[in-house]
């Protein structure tokens, strides 16, 4: 069963913590958009940590979802990605936080603490990796309270680079490793991405935001393995580089214009060229 448009995530908790208009806010997105902040109009550039990688897990096995988008990749390159995932939402969420729009910013930091963590939580046991859902859940509180944001920046660097930390240990600096892991993030994007838009026309933003920010984190992720994937094929790495380039021009800024950038269709296509590069770095 596909999930509606109102993501299921957003539950009894969040709408206790949230309050039910701030809930609302959450998962129909920014309804005002002729009342956007000014910093939310800037380039959808969220803060690509250079050398590291982070990211989510959960989203591609939540409820809602038909399929698990790691089903086919071993454990470790599925934690690597469900971490790329959470390293999405938490920069999107910042994104939104930092240009004045707490509300709208609260899911991409609720997300991760209430439902992606327990996804991660044993792997990173398993690999002696350190926690850090207490720090997560402290976080996702601070934007609850919707405390300033000079306050939150440093808690959120803090946990940015802890989950950065996380992906380094977790991961391995091969080509092969690195493209199993970015065309399942893409595929869950361009599966957010679908269920944002209907009519012609981005009804929901919460999911728009999702797929940007796996977007971008995927990106960033494989820019920082660069070096190893063009030493397998340059050509590839090269191509590999233009399309997601290609798919990130489809978040032109946190909060979404009413008419996509990219449809749909288009948006698929280019994750099912990146799939079909897979071979080049085998």
């Amino acid at each position: 069963m596909r999930k509606t448009t109102t993501k299921l995530w957003i539950g009894i908790g969040t709408v206790a913590l949230l309050g039910a208009g701030a809930a609302q806010a959450a998962t129909m997105g920014a309804a005002d958009h002729g009342t956007h902040h000014p910093a939310a109009q800037a380039p959808y550039q969220m803060a690509a940590t250079q050398g590291g990688e982070g990211g989510e897990g959960g989203e591609g096995g939540e409820a809602g979802h038909e399929h698990d988008v790691f089903s086919k990749v071993s454990a470790d390159e599925a934690l690597v990605g469900r971490l790329l995932m959470l390293k999405g939402h938490l920069q999107v969420g910042w994104s939104l936080y930092e240009a004045g729009r707490p509300d709208d910013a609260a899911p991409h930091f609720l997300h991760p603490a209430e439902e992606i963590y327990k996804d991660i939580k044993k792997p990173l046991s398993g690999k002696k990796i350190p926690q850090f859902e207490k720090e997560l859940g402290a976080l996702a509180t601070l934007v609850k309270q919707k405390k300033p944001a000079a306050e939150v920046a440093p808690k959120h660097a803090a946990v940015l680079e802890t989950v950065n930390k996380a992906i380094g240990k977790a991961g391995k600096d091969n080509a092969r490793f690195v493209m199993n892991v970015v065309p399942a993030v893409l595929d869950q994007a361009q599966d957010e991405y679908k269920e944002a838009l209907e009519g012609g026309r981005i009804a929901n933003a919460v999911e728009y935001q999702d797929a940007g920010g796996f977007v971008l984190a995927a990106r960033d992720y494989a820019n920082g393995h660069a070096k190893a994937l063009g030493a397998k094929d340059a050509a590839a790495q090269g191509k590999l580089t233009e399309y997601l380039g290609e798919l990130a021009k489809a978040f032109p800024a946190a909060v979404p214009p009413q008419a996509p950038v990219m449809e749909h269709g288009a948006f698929q296509a280019t994750v099912s060229r990146i799939e079909l590069l897979k071979g080049s770095f085998r």
